[in-house]
């Protein structure tokens, strides 16, 4: 389940299969990529606008979610289709009996993903301590993978600070894994975020760098 921020039009076939994989993006490509296998804690990418991480990003998002492997008969690694989309292909067929159901432990297994750009995040969080409530900052601590895009772009007044911290510091204790984009220099990442935040991205992460034309501006 994908839960979060709507991704938008522009975004809605973005993928990794037709992500446009170049020298300068190549290193934040395979390290989405290990964060669908499960080989890695998350990525950082730190790039400029317009190079393309909020597609690397998306597509993350939905390779992880379809992501499911299983053991054959010889003990090798296949993929499997998410459980929901079993049930709906067995619910379809001219079979007698009940329609097939998951009871709530096969649910568990779906895994629940949270995308936010980080101004909507702050803005929500925001909302919700006005209303002396705090359900998103827990989602974003227990869900299966945290998407977190533009980094750095929202206002960071301390309580917000506190609770970026207190995200972090739960996912890096849980080992759970986190996506994140930013233009930030890593200074920055550090004065901004503290050093404990950016230290705990360092060990579990992959920091890859994006470089490449403004895919916005420059037109061929």
């Amino acid at each position: 389940m994908i839960r979060g921020a709507p991704i938008g039009r522009r975004f809605a076939h973005a993928s990794l299969a037709n992500y446009e994989v170049t020298q300068f993006n190549r290193e934040g490509f395979e390290a989405c990529q290990k964060v669908v296998r499960g080989e890695t804690g998350g990525v950082v990418l730190r790039g400029p606008v317009g190079v393309g991480k909020t597609h690397l990003l998306i597509g993350l998002m939905k390779a992880f979610e379809t992501h499911r492997t299983a053991s054959d008969e010889e003990g090798q690694l296949v993929q499997m289709p998410p459980l929901r989309e079993m049930v709906e292909r067995a619910s379809e067929e001219d079979v007698e009996g009940p329609p097939v159901q998951l009871d709530p432990a096969e649910q568990m297994h779906d895994p629940g993903i949270e995308y936010w750009p980080m101004l909507d995040l702050a803005s929500e969080l925001r909302a919700e301590v006005m209303q002396g409530e705090l359900f998103l900052s827990r989602r974003c601590r227990l869900c299966d993978l945290l998407i977190l895009d533009d980094l750095g772009r929202e206002k960071l007044t301390d309580f917000i600070l506190q609770e970026f911290q207190r995200i972090i510091d739960w996912r890096y204790r849980e080992e759970k894994p986190i996506a994140i984009a930013t233009n930030r220099t890593p200074r920055e990442l550090v004065e901004r975020y503290g050093e404990n935040a950016f230290s705990r991205w360092q060990e579990s992460c992959e920091i890859a760098e994006i470089t490449g034309p403004d895919h916005r501006t420059e037109r061929p």
